[in-house]
């Protein structure tokens, strides 16, 4: 190789680099009250250091760009923290059409397994299924078809505070099969048989902020 040719692999490489730092992704992270959203947002922009959050998310807030570093790869995301309560579900739509959402992280906790009356978790991520699956948006007087680049790149489930509830629950196996997703089948295989891919993952999202990037890294990468 002559040495103008390694010269000109490095500036690309540097180019391609400087660009993947830049350019955001656009990424929706939504759920139930209280499952740790905000919390998440604080802690894809201070790296371990998050404080404790005392107030709830109301609406949208603006979106925001976080820059995620694991494992030697940088990239950049753009995200908005928007309330989980069942008032504000409707934001998740105008969210997800105005900022054209490739990735969305659908964040749960424990709470549904902790009785029957615990539905929370499974009616948001039910309004969320109906959101990605729906061939047309709603929001006006007249529908307005979707187009292909409208859908979801990729949707995750982030079972949160995995710190709280590991020892809970008992499980033997792979993660994946953990009955903390069991409510939330029917609607995965919806969106596969959309041609959407699903990821399963858990996640600390106060704790272990490892954890979070290389989640967020890993949607980016394989989907």
């Amino acid at each position: 190789m002559s040495v103008f040719a390694g010269f000109a692999i490095l500036i690309t490489e540097a180019v391609f680099g400087f660009y993947k730092k830049i350019h955001s992704i656009s990424f929706g992270i939504y759920g139930a009250a209280e499952v740790g959203k905000t919390t998440l947002h604080k802690q894809l922009r201070t790296r371990g250091e998050v404080p404790e959050i005392t107030e709830r998310t109301e609406g949208i807030q603006r979106a925001t760009r976080k820059i995620i570093k694991i494992d030697g790869d940088v990239r950049t995301i753009k995200a908005a923290d928007v309330g989980g309560q069942s008032q504000f579900w409707k934001e998740w739509r105008e969210d997800i059409r105005k900022r054209k959402v490739q990735y969305i992280i659908f964040v749960i906790d424990d709470s549904h397994l902790k009785g029957k009356c615990y539905l929370q978790n499974q009616l948001a991520w039910q309004f969320m299924i109906d959101i990605i699956t729906d061939t047309h948006w709603k929001d006006g007087k007249k529908p307005k078809k979707k187009k292909m680049n409208e859908y979801p790149k990729a949707v995750a489930i982030w079972a949160n505070k995995y710190d709280l509830w590991e020892h809970k629950y008992e499980h033997k196996g792979d993660i994946q099969e953990h009955p903390i997703f069991s409510p939330f089948k029917m609607g995965i295989n919806k969106l596969n048989e959309m041609g959407i891919p699903t990821h399963k993952y858990i996640v600390s999202a106060k704790s272990n902020p490892e954890m979070v990037y290389r989640g967020v890294m890993t949607m980016i990468k394989d989907y």
